[in-house]
C-alpha cells in the first residue's frame, strides 16, 4: 500500500530518494542494515595464551560457519541470531579456544531482547601478535544464549563465524578423542558426517561435523553419537537456538 500510495503521488515529489527505496524494495532496505555491534571491555574478557598444554578442553569447542577469511579478525567475528529473541534478560555466553590448546578466552554480555540479525563483536584481547596468523578453523568460538547465568542448563548455541554470515555450511568442532562420532538428528535417519582434522596439534578439539544450514531453519537439537572401540557412550545434546 506503501509503495502504491507513492507511485500516485509522485515518488520524487513525496518522497525522497532514500525513502522511494524503503518504498519500493522494503526487504532489500532491511537486509542493508548494518550489524549491531558489541564493543568488549577489557574487565568484561578473560583470556590466556600459554607456552605449552598438555591437557584437552571439553567435547563440545565451537560452532561456526565455515568462513571465507585466510585469517581470523578479531574486529570480525560475528554472532548469529538465527530468530527473535523476546528474553529481556537473555545473556549472551561465549567461549573461544584454539585448536592447538595454547589459547583460551570467554566472555559475556548482557543482551535482552534482540531482533534476528547479526552482532558485531570487537574483542580487546592482548595477545593479537600471538593469535592472528590463526585461520579461521584453527580459534573457534562457541557461542550460546542463556538467562541470567551463563553456567545453567538452559543455555541454546548459536552459530559464530569469522566474517558476515555467508551461505556456507556450519561446523561443529569436537574432541572426540579415540570414539567414531557422527552428528544424529532426530527425526532423520541419515547421520551428519563428522572427519579427524588433519593438523600438527589437536589438542583443544580434534574433529569437525558438517551441518547442513537448511537443517537449522527451526530450532532443534543436534545430538554427538559416539562410539568407542565398539561401546556407545552417551549422546552430547547440542540444542541450537
Amino acid at each position: 500500500m506503501r509503495s502504491l500510495a507513492c507511485s500516485l503521488r509522485g515518488v520524487f515529489s513525496l518522497c525522497s530518494v532514500t525513502a522511494a527505496f524503503l518504498c519500493l524494495f522494503p526487504a532489500l532496505s532491511l537486509q542493508a542494515q548494518e550489524s549491531r555491534k558489541i564493543v568488549l571491555k577489557e574487565d568484561q574478557f578473560e583470556e590466556s595464551y600459554l607456552e605449552k598444554v598438555s591437557v584437552s578442553g571439553g567435547i563440545r569447542a565451537g560452532f561456526m560457519q565455515e568462513s571465507t577469511l585466510p585469517q581470523i579478525d578479531l574486529q570480525q567475528l560475528y554472532i548469529q541470531v538465527l530468530r527473535d529473541i523476546p528474553e529481556p534478560k537473555a545473556k549472551l555466553c561465549v567461549n573461544m579456544v584454539s585448536r592447538d590448546g595454547l589459547y583460551a578466552a570467554s566472555w559475556h554480555y548482557d543482551l535482552g531482547s534482540q531482533p534476528a540479525g547479526e552482532l558485531l563483536v570487537s574483542i580487546p584481547s592482548k595477545y593479537q601478535k600471538q593469535i592472528a596468523d590463526y585461520t579461521p578453523d584453527s580459534l573457534v568460538v562457541l557461542a550460546a544464549i542463556g538467562q541470567d547465568d551463563c553456567t545453567s542448563r538452559d543455555l541454546r548455541y548459536v552459530p559464530a563465524s569469522w566474517g558476515p554470515a555467508n551461505n556456507n555450511n556450519y561446523v561443529l568442532y569436537v574432541n572426540s578423542g579415540n570414539t567414531d562420532t557422527s552428528i544424529g538428528i532426530p527425526g532423520m535417519a541419515e547421520r551428519g558426517a563428522c572427519t579427524k582434522i588433519s593438523a600438527d596439534s589437536t589438542v583443544a578439539y580434534d574433529t569437525a561435523c558438517t551441518v547442513n544450514k537448511e537443517l537449522l531453519a527451526v530450532p532443534k537439537s543436534l545430538y554427538l553419537l559416539r562410539n568407542n572401540f565398539g561401546k556407545r557412550l552417551p549422546n552430547v545434546e547440542i540444542p541450537v537456538r
